[in-house]
C-alpha cells in the first residue's frame, strides 16, 4: 500500500513539472533561400557555377524586403579565399543580373557575391517604375528650368505619397540598414569574413561597414567615392574644377586647344549662348529645348562615359555657336531614363540626412540626383539616429583598404583627405585616365583590383598604369550613320556581309596581282627558267602593293579608333582616316587607267586583280560618301 502511494505521488509530481513545461520553441524559417537563377547566362558552364536565392529583411516598423542575392564559384577555386562582396551603386542600382554575362572570374580564385539592396534591382518590392520614364520626360518637354524645378518636386511628391500608402517611408532604408542586411546575409551564408569591393554609393555602405563591423571583412575597395557633404563643394565649383581638369587633357592632345580655347570658357560660352536664348537640339522622338540647368545636367551625363566625354568639347562648341546639328546623340543622351531605381535613391539618401551632412554645406542629394531642395522634409521628415551611418575612425582602422580616384570622374571628392581620415592601413591609387567607375574594361584596372584582393598587405599599384591612354578628345567629325552600324558590327566581333566581301576583295586582289606572280618568279628563278616579266604586270604589282599600304594606313587608323572607344565609331569614321581615305581616292586614278591598259595586253590575271581592288576601293568611298 506504501509503494502504491509513493508511486501515485511521485506520478502526480511528474504530471505538475511537465505542466508548468513551456511549450517547446520552433526554430524561425531561414532568412536565405535558394531558387532557380532566372538571370541570363553566356554558358552552361557559367550557369552551372551560379546560386541565386533572396534574403527576406524586415525593418522595425514591419516592412518586409526580399533581396535578391546571386552567388558566382570561381572556376577556379583557392583553398582558404574569402568570398568578394560586390556592393553596387546607386542608391537604386543593381548588380545581380549581371553575373551570368561573363565567362572570367572577377577575382580569380574567388566567389563573388552580390545582393540588390532595398528598393533596387532585382529585388522587392520596388516603387514607382514610371518615375525616371517621367523623370526624363519632363526634362524633353519642359521650355524653362523653373518650371522643371516644380514638375520634378510634382512628380517626386506623388511617389513620396505612393510609398507611404503602402506602408514604406525613408526609416525603412538607409546606409545603416543596409549593413545590417548584410551581416544577416553573412550569417546565413556561414560566411566568416569576406572582402568587399563598392563603387560609388556602394563606398558609403562599406565604409559604414567597416566602422560598425570590422572583424567580418578582410579587406575593403573603395572605387569612386561616393562625395560626402564634408568632402563636397557646391555642384556649379566641382563642375568648373572638372571643366579643368578636361583642360588639361585637351593640352596634351595635339590639335585640339588650338581648335576649342580653354574648356572653362568655353562652357561659359555655352552657357551664356542658352540663357540669352535655349537652343532647340535633338531630333524626334529626342528633341529639346537646352535650358541653362539642361546644359549642365547634360555635361553631367557626357562626362560618365568615354564616348560621349569625346565628344563633349565639339558639343560645347555647337551650343556656343547656335549650330544644333551635331548635338541630336547628346539629346539622346539626355533623355534616356536612368537606370537606376530612382524611389530607392530618394528614400536612402532621406534615411541617410545624419551621414556627413552639416547645415548650410553642398547637399549631395540636391547635386547629383538634381533633387529639389528640402524634398526629404516632406518625406516623412528625417530617419532616426540608428539610421545614422558612419566613417571608421582613424585609429580603429587596421583593415586594408584601397581607394581608387579617377583624375576624370565628375563626382570625385578629395579622396586624399579622405585617405588621411582612414590611417595608414589605406593606399589611394589615382588612375589619371578613368572617370566615375576605375574598374572596367582595362585588364591593367582589373588586374590592379584583383591584386590587391588577393595581397592587401602587399599590394603595389601595377606598372601597366603608367603606360594607360588617355581618353580622346575630338576635334573633327563627319557623321555617317551607315558607317557607325559597320564599325559597331565590327566592334562586336560580327562584321556584316559587305565587310566581309570588302576583305574578301582585298585578299583575293593581294593573292592573284602580287603574291602569287612574286611566288611564281621565285620559282622560275630558282629552276633556272626565269623569264622576261612584261612591263604592264610589273607596273600592275607595284600599283596594287601601294595601294594595299594605304589600307594598312586606314586599317591601323580604324584600330586605333577601335582601341580608343572614341565617339568616332560611335558617329562614323575616325577624323584622322581622311588622309588614308584621300590616298585612296587618288589612287583610283590610275587604277582605272591601269585597267584599261591590262585589257588592251590580254593580261588576265592581273586586270581581274586590279577590277578586284579598283572595286573594293570604290565600295569602301561610297560608303564614306553615301549615309
Amino acid at each position: 500500500m506504501i509503494r502504491l502511494m509513493f508511486l501515485g505521488v511521485l506520478s502526480l509530481f511528474v504530471a505538475l513539472t511537465k505542466a508548468d513545461e513551456p511549450p517547446p520553441v520552433k526554430e524561425p524559417p531561414p532568412a536565405f533561400t535558394a531558387q532557380p537563377c532566372d538571370i541570363a547566362v553566356v554558358s552552361a558552364a557559367v550557369s552551372a557555377r551560379l546560386q541565386c536565392g533572396t534574403l527576406k529583411v524586415q525593418s522595425p516598423d514591419g516592412s518586409v524586403f526580399q533581396l535578391a542575392v546571386v552567388r558566382k564559384s570561381a572556376a577556379e577555386p583557392k583553398a582558404g579565399a574569402a568570398p568578394v562582396l560586390y556592393l553596387h551603386g546607386g542608391p537604386g542600382a543593381e548588380m545581380t543580373q549581371f553575373l551570368g554575362r561573363s565567362e572570367a572570374d572577377f577575382v580569380p580564385g574567388h566567389e563573388l557575391i552580390a545582393i540588390d539592396m532595398r528598393g533596387s534591382g532585382r529585388s522587392t518590392p520596388l516603387f514607382c517604375p514610371q518615375l525616371a520614364a517621367n523623370l526624363s520626360s519632363l526634362l524633353q518637354h519642359s521650355v524653362d528650368d523653373s518650371s522643371l524645378l516644380q514638375q520634378r518636386r510634382d512628380a517626386l511628391l506623388q511617389c513620396q505619397q505612393q510609398m507611404l500608402a503602402q506602408g514604406y517611408s525613408p526609416a525603412d532604408f538607409g546606409t545603416a540598414q543596409t549593413v545590417q542586411d548584410l551581416e544577416l546575409l553573412r550569417e546565413q551564408l556561414n560566411i566568416e569574413k569576406w572582402h568587399l569591393y563598392s563603387v560609388s554609393y556602394g563606398t558609403v555602405v562599406a565604409l559604414h561597414y567597416l566602422a560598425v563591423a570590422p572583424k567580418a571583412i578582410v579587406s575593403v575597395t573603395l572605387d569612386s567615392v561616393y562625395p560626402p557633404d564634408e568632402l563636397l563643394t557646391s555642384f556649379k565649383l566641382q563642375q568648373d574644377q572638372w571643366l579643368r581638369k578636361l583642360d588639361q587633357l585637351c593640352r596634351q592632345q595635339p590639335g585640339c586647344s588650338q581648335r576649342f580655347g580653354e574648356m572653362p570658357a568655353l562652357f561659359n560660352r555655352a552657357l551664356a549662348r542658352v540663357s540669352q536664348s535655349p537652343l532647340q537640339m535633338g531630333a524626334s522622338p529626342a528633341q529639346m529645348l537646352l535650358t541653362p540647368d539642361k546644359l549642365r545636367l547634360a555635361v553631367m551625363a557626357a562626362a560618365t562615359a568615354e564616348q560621349p566625354l569625346s565628344l563633349l568639347p565639339l558639343w560645347l562648341e555647337a551650343v556656343s555657336r547656335g549650330k544644333p546639328t551635331l548635338l541630336s546623340p547628346w539629346a539622346r543622351l539626355l533623355a534616356q531614363p536612368s537606370d537606376l531605381q530612382l524611389a530607392a535613391a530618394m528614400a536612402t539618401e532621406c534615411a541617410d540626412r545624419k551621414r556627413f551632412y552639416q547645415q548650410n554645406r553642398a547637399d549631395s542629394l540636391e547635386q547629383i540626383f538634381a533633387l529639389p531642395e528640402g524634398i526629404c522634409a516632406a518625406f516623412a521628415g528625417v530617419a532616426a539616429a540608428l539610421q545614422t551611418p558612419l566613417v571608421p575612425e582613424t585609429a580603429k582602422v587596421r583593415t586594408p583598404v584601397l581607394i581608387l580616384a579617377g583624375g576624370l570622374d565628375l563626382f570625385q571628392p578629395d579622396s586624399l583627405v579622405l585617405s588621411q581620415w582612414l590611417g595608414p592601413h589605406s593606399q589611394l591609387v589615382a588612375v589619371p585616365f578613368a572617370l566615375h567607375g576605375v574598374r572596367g574594361p582595362d585588364p591593367c584596372l582589373r588586374k590592379m583590383v584583383s591584386d590587391f584582393i588577393r595581397a592587401p598587405e602587399r599590394f603595389g599599384p601595377p606598372a601597366c598604369l603608367k603606360q594607360a591612354v588617355m581618353p580622346y578628345l575630338i576635334t573633327d567629325l563627319e557623321p555617317n550613320a551607315r558607317l557607325a552600324a559597320e564599325y559597331a558590327a565590327l566592334n562586336q566581333g560580327a562584321p556584316s556581309t559587305l565587310l566581309l566581301v570588302l576583305a574578301a576583295l582585298l585578299v583575293a586582289a593581294t593573292l592573284i596581282g602580287l603574291i602569287w606572280p612574286l611566288l611564281a618568279g621565285c620559282w622560275r628563278w630558282l629552276a633556272g627558267t626565269a623569264q622576261h616579266w612584261p612591263k604592264p604586270e610589273l607596273l600592275s604589282g607595284a600599283l596594287i602593293g601601294l595601294t594595299l599600304s594605304a589600307w594598312s594606313g586606314l586599317a591601323l587608323v580604324l584600330w586605333q579608333g577601335l582601341e580608343r572607344q572614341s565617339a568616332e565609331l560611335w558617329l562614323g569614321l575616325p577624323v584622322d582616316s581622311q588622309l588614308w581615305r584621300m590616298a585612296l581616292l587618288i589612287l583610283t586614278l590610275p587604277a582605272f587607267g591601269m585597267v584599261w591598259w591590262l585589257a588592251r595586253c590580254r593580261l588576265w590575271q592581273q586586270l581581274l586583280a586590279q577590277l578586284m581592288g579598283l572595286t573594293a576601293a570604290l565600295v569602301a568611298l561610297a560608303l564614306h560618301l553615301l549615309p
